[in-house]
């Protein structure tokens, strides 16, 4: 009985939407990688899910106030693993990204999500949060654009961005003067041409120039587009069934256990199991909304609601990118693509959320 309700509880929810998630996201990336002579991606997975649910499991014993009390060693910390990245990691496919440990392999980019969200909020909760004025911006953009020039660095323009999508998030959260905000947008949109000209490589041009006419060049720049909508639209309304899917089977779908795990999906199960999908990722950012209000401090508060803005946007910005609504940016879907340092990120996040709920107290 005691258990049952703790399954009604906001903290068993989540618990039980990431179960549900998590074996979702397993089935499909077994299918995505079935027809590959060996099964140590799919096995690598698993151990990162089960290592992520320990994870989580531990930071809900872990008092939610030492996130505060160490939240600028933990900022900085990450940017010396971002730093450590430039310097050390040896380039996969012309990009430095990974740190190795012998057999495991990390990306401090993830990672640079959740501490972001972490420093921002410990910052913001110190400072009155109904009046941030230019000062507070303008620090809070510092603590935002150190780490996403260090990845602009790797290079890793899409998680780079992201960080400024949080920035963003943030600001909106903590009341920012709307003057401030719509200054920076203009701002931001006057530097475009500057930042298209010196601030991008030529195959991130030619990603965004693919997005904007696939129909130009259907085998180069518009390839990818092209076939992550022909998966997704073959799925019709029921789906081809597990282990159906021939645009992933037939390799005409790249990268189709990371960025485009979503087009896997939709070309199986459909647009029914696509709004099976979708409802839980609802249950996930509302549960997620709910304990943000609950929140009894500015900070858990903050880190709460960055928490799901965290997913909220990885969620929509990954499926636009499978439907070909936003260029190919590299952002990974939820519980669902491959890899384990976003996996972990995924469920330390959720681990923090129910951290948040449980203690209700800040003091």
């Amino acid at each position: 009985m005691e258990k049952i309700r703790f399954f009604l509880t906001l903290s068993g929810q989540l618990w039980f939407i990431v179960f549900i998630l998590s074996i979702i996201g397993l089935f499909n990336l077994y299918s995505a990688t079935s027809y590959l002579e060996t099964k140590t991606l799919f096995i690598k997975q698993i151990i990162w899910v089960c290592l992520g649910f320990f994870i989580l499991w531990l930071i809900t014993k872990i008092d939610c106030r030492r996130l505060y009390i160490y939240a600028y060693p933990i900022y900085i910390f990450n940017l010396f693993l971002l730093l450590l990245v430039l310097i050390i990691a040896s380039p996969l496919m012309g990009a430095k990204r990974w740190l190795g440990f012998g057999p495991i392999s990390f990306q401090p980019s993830e990672l640079a999500k959740l501490t972001l969200i972490i420093v921002l909020a410990r910052y913001l909760a110190e400072t009155d949060i109904e009046i941030q004025n230019l000062k507070v911006f303008l620090k809070m953009l510092i603590l935002t654009l150190l780490p996403a020039f260090l990845i602009i660095l790797e290079p890793d323009l899409g998680t780079a961005l992201f960080l400024l999508i949080i920035f963003g998030t943030m600001c909106f959260l903590s009341k920012v003067n709307h003057k401030i905000i719509i200054g920076a947008i203009i701002v931001s949109f006057a530097l475009l041409p500057v930042f298209w000209q010196f601030g991008l490589k030529d195959y991130q041009k030619a990603r965004i120039l693919g997005f904007l006419s696939p129909q130009k060049d259907p085998l180069g720049i518009g390839y990818h587009i092209k076939q992550t909508k022909i998966a997704i639209g073959s799925g019709q309304f029921w789906g081809k069934g597990f282990l159906k899917g021939t645009q992933n089977k037939l390799r005409f779908l790249p990268e189709h256990y990371t960025d485009f795990i979503f087009s896997v999906f939709a070309e199986e199960w459909g647009f029914i199991g696509c709004m099976f999908l979708l409802v839980f990722y609802l249950l996930l950012i509302l549960t997620g909304i709910k304990i943000s209000e609950n929140a009894c401090h500015s900070f858990t508060f903050l880190l709460a609601a960055g928490i799901i803005s965290m997913f909220f946007w990885e969620i929509v910005i990954n499926i636009f990118m499978a439907l070909g609504l936003l260029p190919v940016v590299g952002i990974p879907l939820p519980f669902m693509s491959y890899g384990g340092s976003s996996t972990l990120i995924n469920f330390i996040g959720v681990g923090i959320l129910i951290n948040i709920d449980r203690r209700g107290k800040w003091l």
